[in-house]
């Protein structure tokens, strides 16, 4: 009877052992992960200038002034070509070649000029961003979504999104 019970607890001991290494092993897994997350490849939108030229202007007069920031918060340079700027009406900006270094930002503007690194322009002749509440989605070029922002329009013409 004692050679039982001693084996039982030995069974007992080994299973509570194993539990013990697999909690410490999903623990440090999910440590490892939001590391991951947190650190690199993260290219988000971070600014949505929505409302172009304020209640005192019309919008269509100042498309350049409605933009969106685009900024790469990760550890390694991205190439945006291919990746798209959406809103909820499926107006859709796809982006040139363009390296974003880390700590880098670009400002995709609505209306027309010169693209540089800074600043792109969709080309459009009419405002993208609804004042009244809009959503910002921000595509990679095999179509995963990365990022979205959104507003209400009681936000006072621009939300910061991250």
């Amino acid at each position: 009877m004692e050679r039982a019970q001693s084996s039982l607890e030995y069974l007992l001991m080994i299973a509570a052992v194993l539990v013990l290494v697999l909690l410490v092993v999903k623990v440090l897994y999910g440590v490892a992960n939001s590391a991951t997350e947190v650190g690199c490849d993260n290219v988000v939108i971070s600014y949505v200038n929505y409302d172009a030229g304020g209640p005192e202007v019309n919008d269509r007069d100042a498309l350049n002034s409605e933009y969106v920031i685009i900024e790469n918060r990760g550890c390694e340079a991205v190439n945006l070509e291919g990746w798209k700027l959406k809103d909820d009406a499926n107006h859709v900006y796809v982006f040139p070649s363009l390296i974003l270094e880390p700590g880098a930002s670009v400002k995709v503007h609505t209306g027309s000029g010169t693209d540089t690194d800074s600043d792109l322009y969709w080309g459009r002749g009419a405002p993208v961003w609804n004042n009244g509440g809009d959503v910002a989605y921000l595509y990679d070029a095999s179509g995963k979504l990365v990022d979205k922002c959104s507003w209400t329009g009681d936000e006072g013409g621009a939300v910061s999104c991250h």
